[in-house]
C-alpha cells in the first residue's frame, strides 16, 4: 500500500513539473485529437470533419461580381469545397437572400461526393434543381432593389443520408427537405448592391 502511494505521488510531481507555459512534445504514437464536428441546426446526427466552401470570384463578406446577377449575364458563380467529410453520401447548395426574409436563389441537391467544385453556371449530371423564389428552375442572380446591399449566403451541405430533393419543387421546400437531412454544412456571403 505505501508502495503504492509512492507510485502515486511520484506520478502526480512529474505531472505538475511542466509549468504549462508551452506545449510538450506528445508522446510517441500519440495521435491529434478528434476534428470538431459541426451539425445543421434542427438536425440530429454529425459528421467529424471540416467543411468549407469558397469561390473564385469574389471573398467571404465581398461583393459578388456583376456577372453573377441579374445585371450581369447571371450564371451561378464557382464555387469549390474540396474534399467532403466521411460519410457524406450526398451533397447540397441553398443560396438565400438574408436580407429578403431567406430568398432562395438557388437550391440543388443530388451533387455526387466526388464532385469538389462547381464551375461558373455549371450544373453536374445527376444533380436536382428547385424552383428558385423567382419561380424559375435552377439560379436567380442577385437582383436586390436600389439602395442598400444585400448579403447573398451560399450553404453547402455534406449529407449523411439521400435528401430525396425531387426537381422542380419550391425554392423553400426544396430547403426544407435539405436542412431536415443529418449533415454537416459551410457557409460563404457575398454582397451586391445596385446603384
Amino acid at each position: 500500500m505505501r508502495r503504492a502511494t509512492v507510485i502515486v505521488i511520484a506520478i502526480a510531481l512529474i505531472g505538475c513539473a511542466h509549468d504549462g507555459r508551452s506545449l510538450r512534445p506528445p508522446p510517441p504514437g500519440a495521435s491529434a485529437p478528434p476534428l470538431a464536428t459541426t451539425t445543421i441546426p434542427g438536425q440530429v446526427g454529425t459528421v467529424a470533419a471540416p467543411l468549407t466552401l469558397t469561390s473564385s470570384a469574389f471573398g467571404s463578406g465581398e461583393p459578388i461580381p456583376k456577372q453573377f446577377t441579374c445585371d450581369g449575364a447571371g450564371t451561378s458563380p464557382p464555387l469549390a469545397w474540396g474534399a467532403v467529410p466521411q460519410g457524406t453520401v450526398e451533397l447540397a447548395i441553398v443560396v438565400t437572400d438574408a436580407d429578403a426574409n431567406g430568398f432562395v436563389h438557388w437550391a440543388i441537391g443530388g451533387l455526387d461526393t466526388s464532385v469538389q467544385a462547381l464551375a461558373a453556371g455549371a450544373v453536374p449530371d445527376g444533380a436536382v434543381e428547385a424552383k428558385n423564389d423567382a419561380g424559375t428552375t435552377g439560379w436567380s442572380g442577385p437582383c436586390p432593389p436600389k439602395g442598400s446591399a444585400h448579403h447573398y449566403v451560399f450553404t453547402l451541405y455534406a449529407l449523411t443520408r439521400p435528401s430525396g430533393l425531387a426537381a422542380g419543387v419550391s425554392g423553400k421546400d426544396a430547403q426544407s427537405t435539405i436542412t431536415k437531412t443529418p449533415g454537416v454544412v459551410a457557409t460563404l456571403t457575398g454582397s451586391y448592391q445596385r446603384a
